[in-house]
């Protein structure tokens, strides 16, 4: 007789379907309701709003601009899902918040689909990949986040279902339009970086497939093509409205220079392997992802063998691309969730209880390490850790001991248990971090004081390099102009009633307004503020 594929859940078969069916959606619900609490963050979600705020100010859905120039960083697909509330609610906050959650909710949804395709005779596969991917630390921590990387996420995800319909002969068509159309959207979300996920797989079908079904290379050069040319529709009157400097950027700057010769975010090429626990944090820890035997599981597998060829493929093409941050790895996650999720479908032994209890000491020490950031060496000098208390640590910890006891009581840990500590966990550190260090977060004083200057036509400018922070913020409607500091004083003798706005490591003796941000202090200052000798202290 055959095992019951759902005993391993630790619950009644019909309950357990019903937990891992339709549980992840209040948790994911718990998740987008942080936004209620925490501010829009520079300086990535306020640089994208401003962004997509210039557009809409100047009707113009081509060219996107950022204080008033065009900004050939991102492609326009997020912005045009930002127009697109606004063109139904109206210019408001909220809904350019709601894309982020709204793409990771697709994520949950479209895991499951490819877990299903992947292993049609595995249910619980399919239940369980979401719950893994939701309990994820890098992908909860941006799932809320107004970025490009859960919509890069789907467009991977859609390309992916692709290519194992497109793998079946029934299913071919629709495959490799699925696959289209996920490369088109991808270099409309985020560029060509999108063909660094998708193209390992397609090319190495032989691999996970242990075949190369008819045409196949063909009908990926045709589904590329498209792809291509569905990106094209944008790019070309793009470049062409745009000007000269911004084709240039779109059509190879920022391919080219941005993959091998930038120093953006230039980081060692180890730097992804040095965080690798964080990265599958808290699924490192998870036993049955050490189980024995795993070569011969993958051998075996053609699923499986399709999943860590896009894990590690990612992983290493992103290594050795100079540019690193760690979100950029989290259209990989789902590929570690399915991962996870086929092997948890496996029969599962009692192991040692203090390694089924694992995740929950790790969760646990974190707890700890956050209950005494305001004391810790090389954390507790700076302003957003003074100002912590130790409620944090100390919820986490008491959720991470729940999880200890209980694997230590049963012997197991389910797996929804794992993922929806981690949820709670991240969203009751939201809650104390913005409650407690949110106003160095949240530009809206400083945006609505230069908005005043603005309607009061006072002269203002930026010293250094203005990122947008501002723009939406303040609903400003003309571009603030930037300066260096050799030229402020120049400046004030043009400008003898303005302001200079600027970002300084140093709390200012003056100003006109001043706002802690983040480590620094946003300050504008007048002539008498900014040049005027300080007062000699004795």
């Amino acid at each position: 007789m055959m095992s019951n594929p759902l005993s391993s859940f630790a619950l009644k078969p019909a309950s357990a379907a019903s937990l891992y069916r339709w549980g992840i959606f209040p948790l994911w619900a718990l998740l987008t309701a942080t936004l209620l609490f925490r501010p829009i963050i520079p300086l990535d979600e306020t640089r994208y709003l401003s962004v997509a705020w210039e557009m809409w100010q100047r009707a113009d859905f081509l060219v996107p601009y950022l204080n008033g120039q065009p900004y050939s960083h991102k492609p326009p697909l997020l912005f045009w899902l930002i127009h697109a509330g606004w063109s139904v609610f109206g210019i408001n906050d909220w809904s350019p918040r709601l894309v982020g959650p709204l793409c990771s909710l697709l994520n949950l949804i479209l895991i499951r689909t490819l877990a299903a395709k992947l292993w049609p005779n595995s249910p619980k596969v399919a239940w369980t990949s979401p719950w893994f991917l939701l309990g994820t630390l890098p992908w909860t921590l941006f799932a809320t986040a107004t970025m490009f990387d859960t919509l890069l996420t789907d467009c991977v995800l859609v390309g992916m279902l692709g290519l194992i319909a497109a793998s079946q002969t029934a299913a071919r068509l629709l495959g490799w339009s699925c696959f289209a159309l996920a490369t088109g959207l991808g270099l409309l979300a985020k560029g060509p970086v999108v063909l660094l996920y998708l193209l390992p797989c397609a090319l190495t079908v032989r691999f996970w497939l242990q075949t190369v079904p008819e045409r196949w290379f063909i009908h990926l050069v045709i589904a590329l093509s498209a792809g291509m040319g569905l990106a094209l529709c944008w790019a070309i009157p793009a470049a062409a409205a745009g000007g000269e400097n911004y084709a240039g950027a779109i059509l190879w700057h920022q391919t080219a220079d941005r993959a091998a010769g930038t120093r953006i975010h230039a980081r060692p090429f180890f730097l992804y392997l040095l965080f690798l626990p964080l990265l599958t944090f808290p699924w490192i820890s998870w036993r049955p992802l050490w189980r024995g035997g795993q070569w011969q599981l993958i051998k075996s597998d053609p699923a499986l063998r399709f999943c860590w060829l896009w894990l590690l493929s990612a992983f290493l093409l992103f290594s050795l691309l100079p540019s690193k941050q760690l979100h950029y790895l989290i259209p990989a996650l789902p590929a570690f969730a399915l991962i996870c999720a086929r092997y948890s479908s496996l029969p599962q032994t009692i192991g040692k209880r203090a390694l089924e209890s694992l995740p929950g000491l790790l969760l646990l020490a974190i707890g700890g390490l956050l209950a005494l950031i305001p004391s810790l060496p090389g954390l507790a000098d700076l302003r957003w850790a003074q100002s912590i208390e130790p409620t944090w640590g100390l919820s986490v910890a008491a959720i991470a001991l729940t999880l200890t006891l209980y694997a230590l009581v049963r012997g197991r840990l389910p797996i929804a248990a794992i993922a929806a500590a981690m949820t709670v966990s991240i969203c009751i550190g939201f809650f104390y971090f913005f409650r407690d260090a949110g106003s160095q977060y949240d530009l809206r004083p400083a945006a609505n004081f230069l908005k005043q200057l603005d309607e009061q036509q006072i002269p203002n400018a930026f010293i250094g390099d203005y990122q947008g922070q501002l723009h939406f913020l303040g609903r400003l409607t003309q571009p603030i102009a930037v300066i260096q500091p050799q030229q402020a004083k120049d400046w004030y003798r043009q400008h003898p009633n303005g302001y200079l706005l600027s970002v300084n490591r140093e709390k200012p003796e003056r100003a006109g307004f001043l706002q802690a941000h983040r480590e620094y202090w946003l300050a504008f200052q007048n002539a008498d503020d900014r040049l005027k000798p300080k007062p000699h202290k004795p």
